[in-house]
Order: structure tokens, then sequence, then C-alpha cells
């Protein structure tokens, strides 16, 4: 059985519906690590993975990003492509400082899709910060963040295709026809809750770079 190992933040865990998951053949291992940023993880290049834990040819794949996109990154307005630039060039050197000398293979998960905040199904959000506009407000209109998440993720494209790491791109599997993330596939706050486009791609890349999956 070939193991599949997520580190990031919320989406890389249950919340992200990794824990529903299930491929024959592949054991997904879920490492959430809170709150986390791109920025913060770059910035420290801390050791997240559990060395220990990880086999020859396991897959690890890291998630961050929809924080820095959602309430960071329009504070670096107008400047906001070349502060996504340092992050993703930052975030892949302390993925590489993380993966160093082991054999594995490393995938990239992308940004998810930003909310259309404006939804009455997500009027509980913007109450919910509201109480602490500082520290949980998003930053930006619903059209800032929707840019900077696909900027990012061609970005960390561009990085995954220049370290030879395999880019978990599911992006447009769920977003509406506007967008933003098809509130049929969310857990009505930013979340993927329908995780059936992630086990497409997850066949898909176990099929070509490990063992195969029914």
């Amino acid at each position: 059985m070939i193991k599949f190992h997520t580190y990031g933040d919320s989406h890389a865990s249950k919340h992200g519906s990794w824990d529903r998951v299930n491929l024959d053949e592949v054991n997904i291992v879920i490492n959430w690590l809170g709150p986390k940023t791109m920025y913060s993880f770059g910035r420290d290049k801390e050791i997240i993975i559990k060395r220990n834990e990880i086999g020859d040819n396991d897959f690890i794949c890291f998630c961050f990003g929809e924080i820095d996109c959602r309430a960071h990154i329009n504070k670096y307005e107008p400047n906001w492509k070349e502060n996504i630039d340092n992050l993703v060039d930052e975030y892949f050197k302390a993925i590489y400082k993380n993966i160093s000398g082991l054999n594995i293979k490393v995938c990239v998960y992308n940004a998810v899709p930003q909310l259309e905040r404006n939804l009455e199904r997500y009027k509980w959000i913007i109450d919910w910060e509201s109480l602490d506009p500082v520290n949980r407000a998003s930053k930006g209109t619903d059209e800032d963040r929707v840019k900077y998440t696909l900027y990012m993720n061609e970005k960390l494209k561009e990085y995954c295709k220049n370290y030879n790491y395999i880019f978990f791109d599911v992006y447009e599997n769920y977003v509406d026809d506007k967008g933003y993330l098809n509130p049929m596939y969310s857990d009505n706050n930013c979340h993927i809750d329908n995780p059936v486009f992630i086990i497409e791609k997850l066949k898909s890349i176990i099929n070509e770079h490990g063992i195969k999956s029914n």
C-alpha cells in the first residue's frame, strides 16, 4: 500500500474532506498544522514532516496559500504580484529543505477557490469576522481574492515544473461559473466538502507516478 501524506492548513485536513478520500491501495495520512500560512512556512522554513513516518516512494502533499490570499495579500497592494512571487519562492525553498534526502514524490496542492462572500449562506462568516476584524477579517474584495488565488496557482504550477514536483490542481473543478468556490461542493465555509474531484486527481497521480489504483 502506498502512503499519501498531507501537510498544511485546514485544507489539508478533514475540513478539506481528505478524511473521505478513499482509494484502494492508498493510505491517506493527514497532518493538519492549524491556520499556518504559506508566508510563515516559507519564512521560518521549519521541518514539519515526520521523517520517521515517511517511507520510500511515499507521496507528500504540501497545502498552503488560501489563508494568504484571503487575509493577507491585499495589504501589499499595489505590489501584490511581487508579494506572491516572493511567497511562492520562499515556499518552495521550505519544501525543498523538508524533503531533502528523502526518496519520495512531492505534490503541491493548489490554493483553493475563494468564496463569493455576499451570498446569504455566508453571512454568518461576515458576522463572525466582524467580532474581531483585525485577526479574522478577509482583506480586499471578492474579485481581489480571486485574482490573488489565480495568480498564486499560476506560480505554483510554474515552480512545480521547475522543481519537478507534481501540481495537485483541482481548482477549476471546484469553481462556479463566476470563479468562486462552488457552493455545491463547499462546507458552508471556505473548504471543499465533497472530495469527488480530489479523488479523481489522486487516481490520475497514482496511476502516473505510483502504484495502480482501482
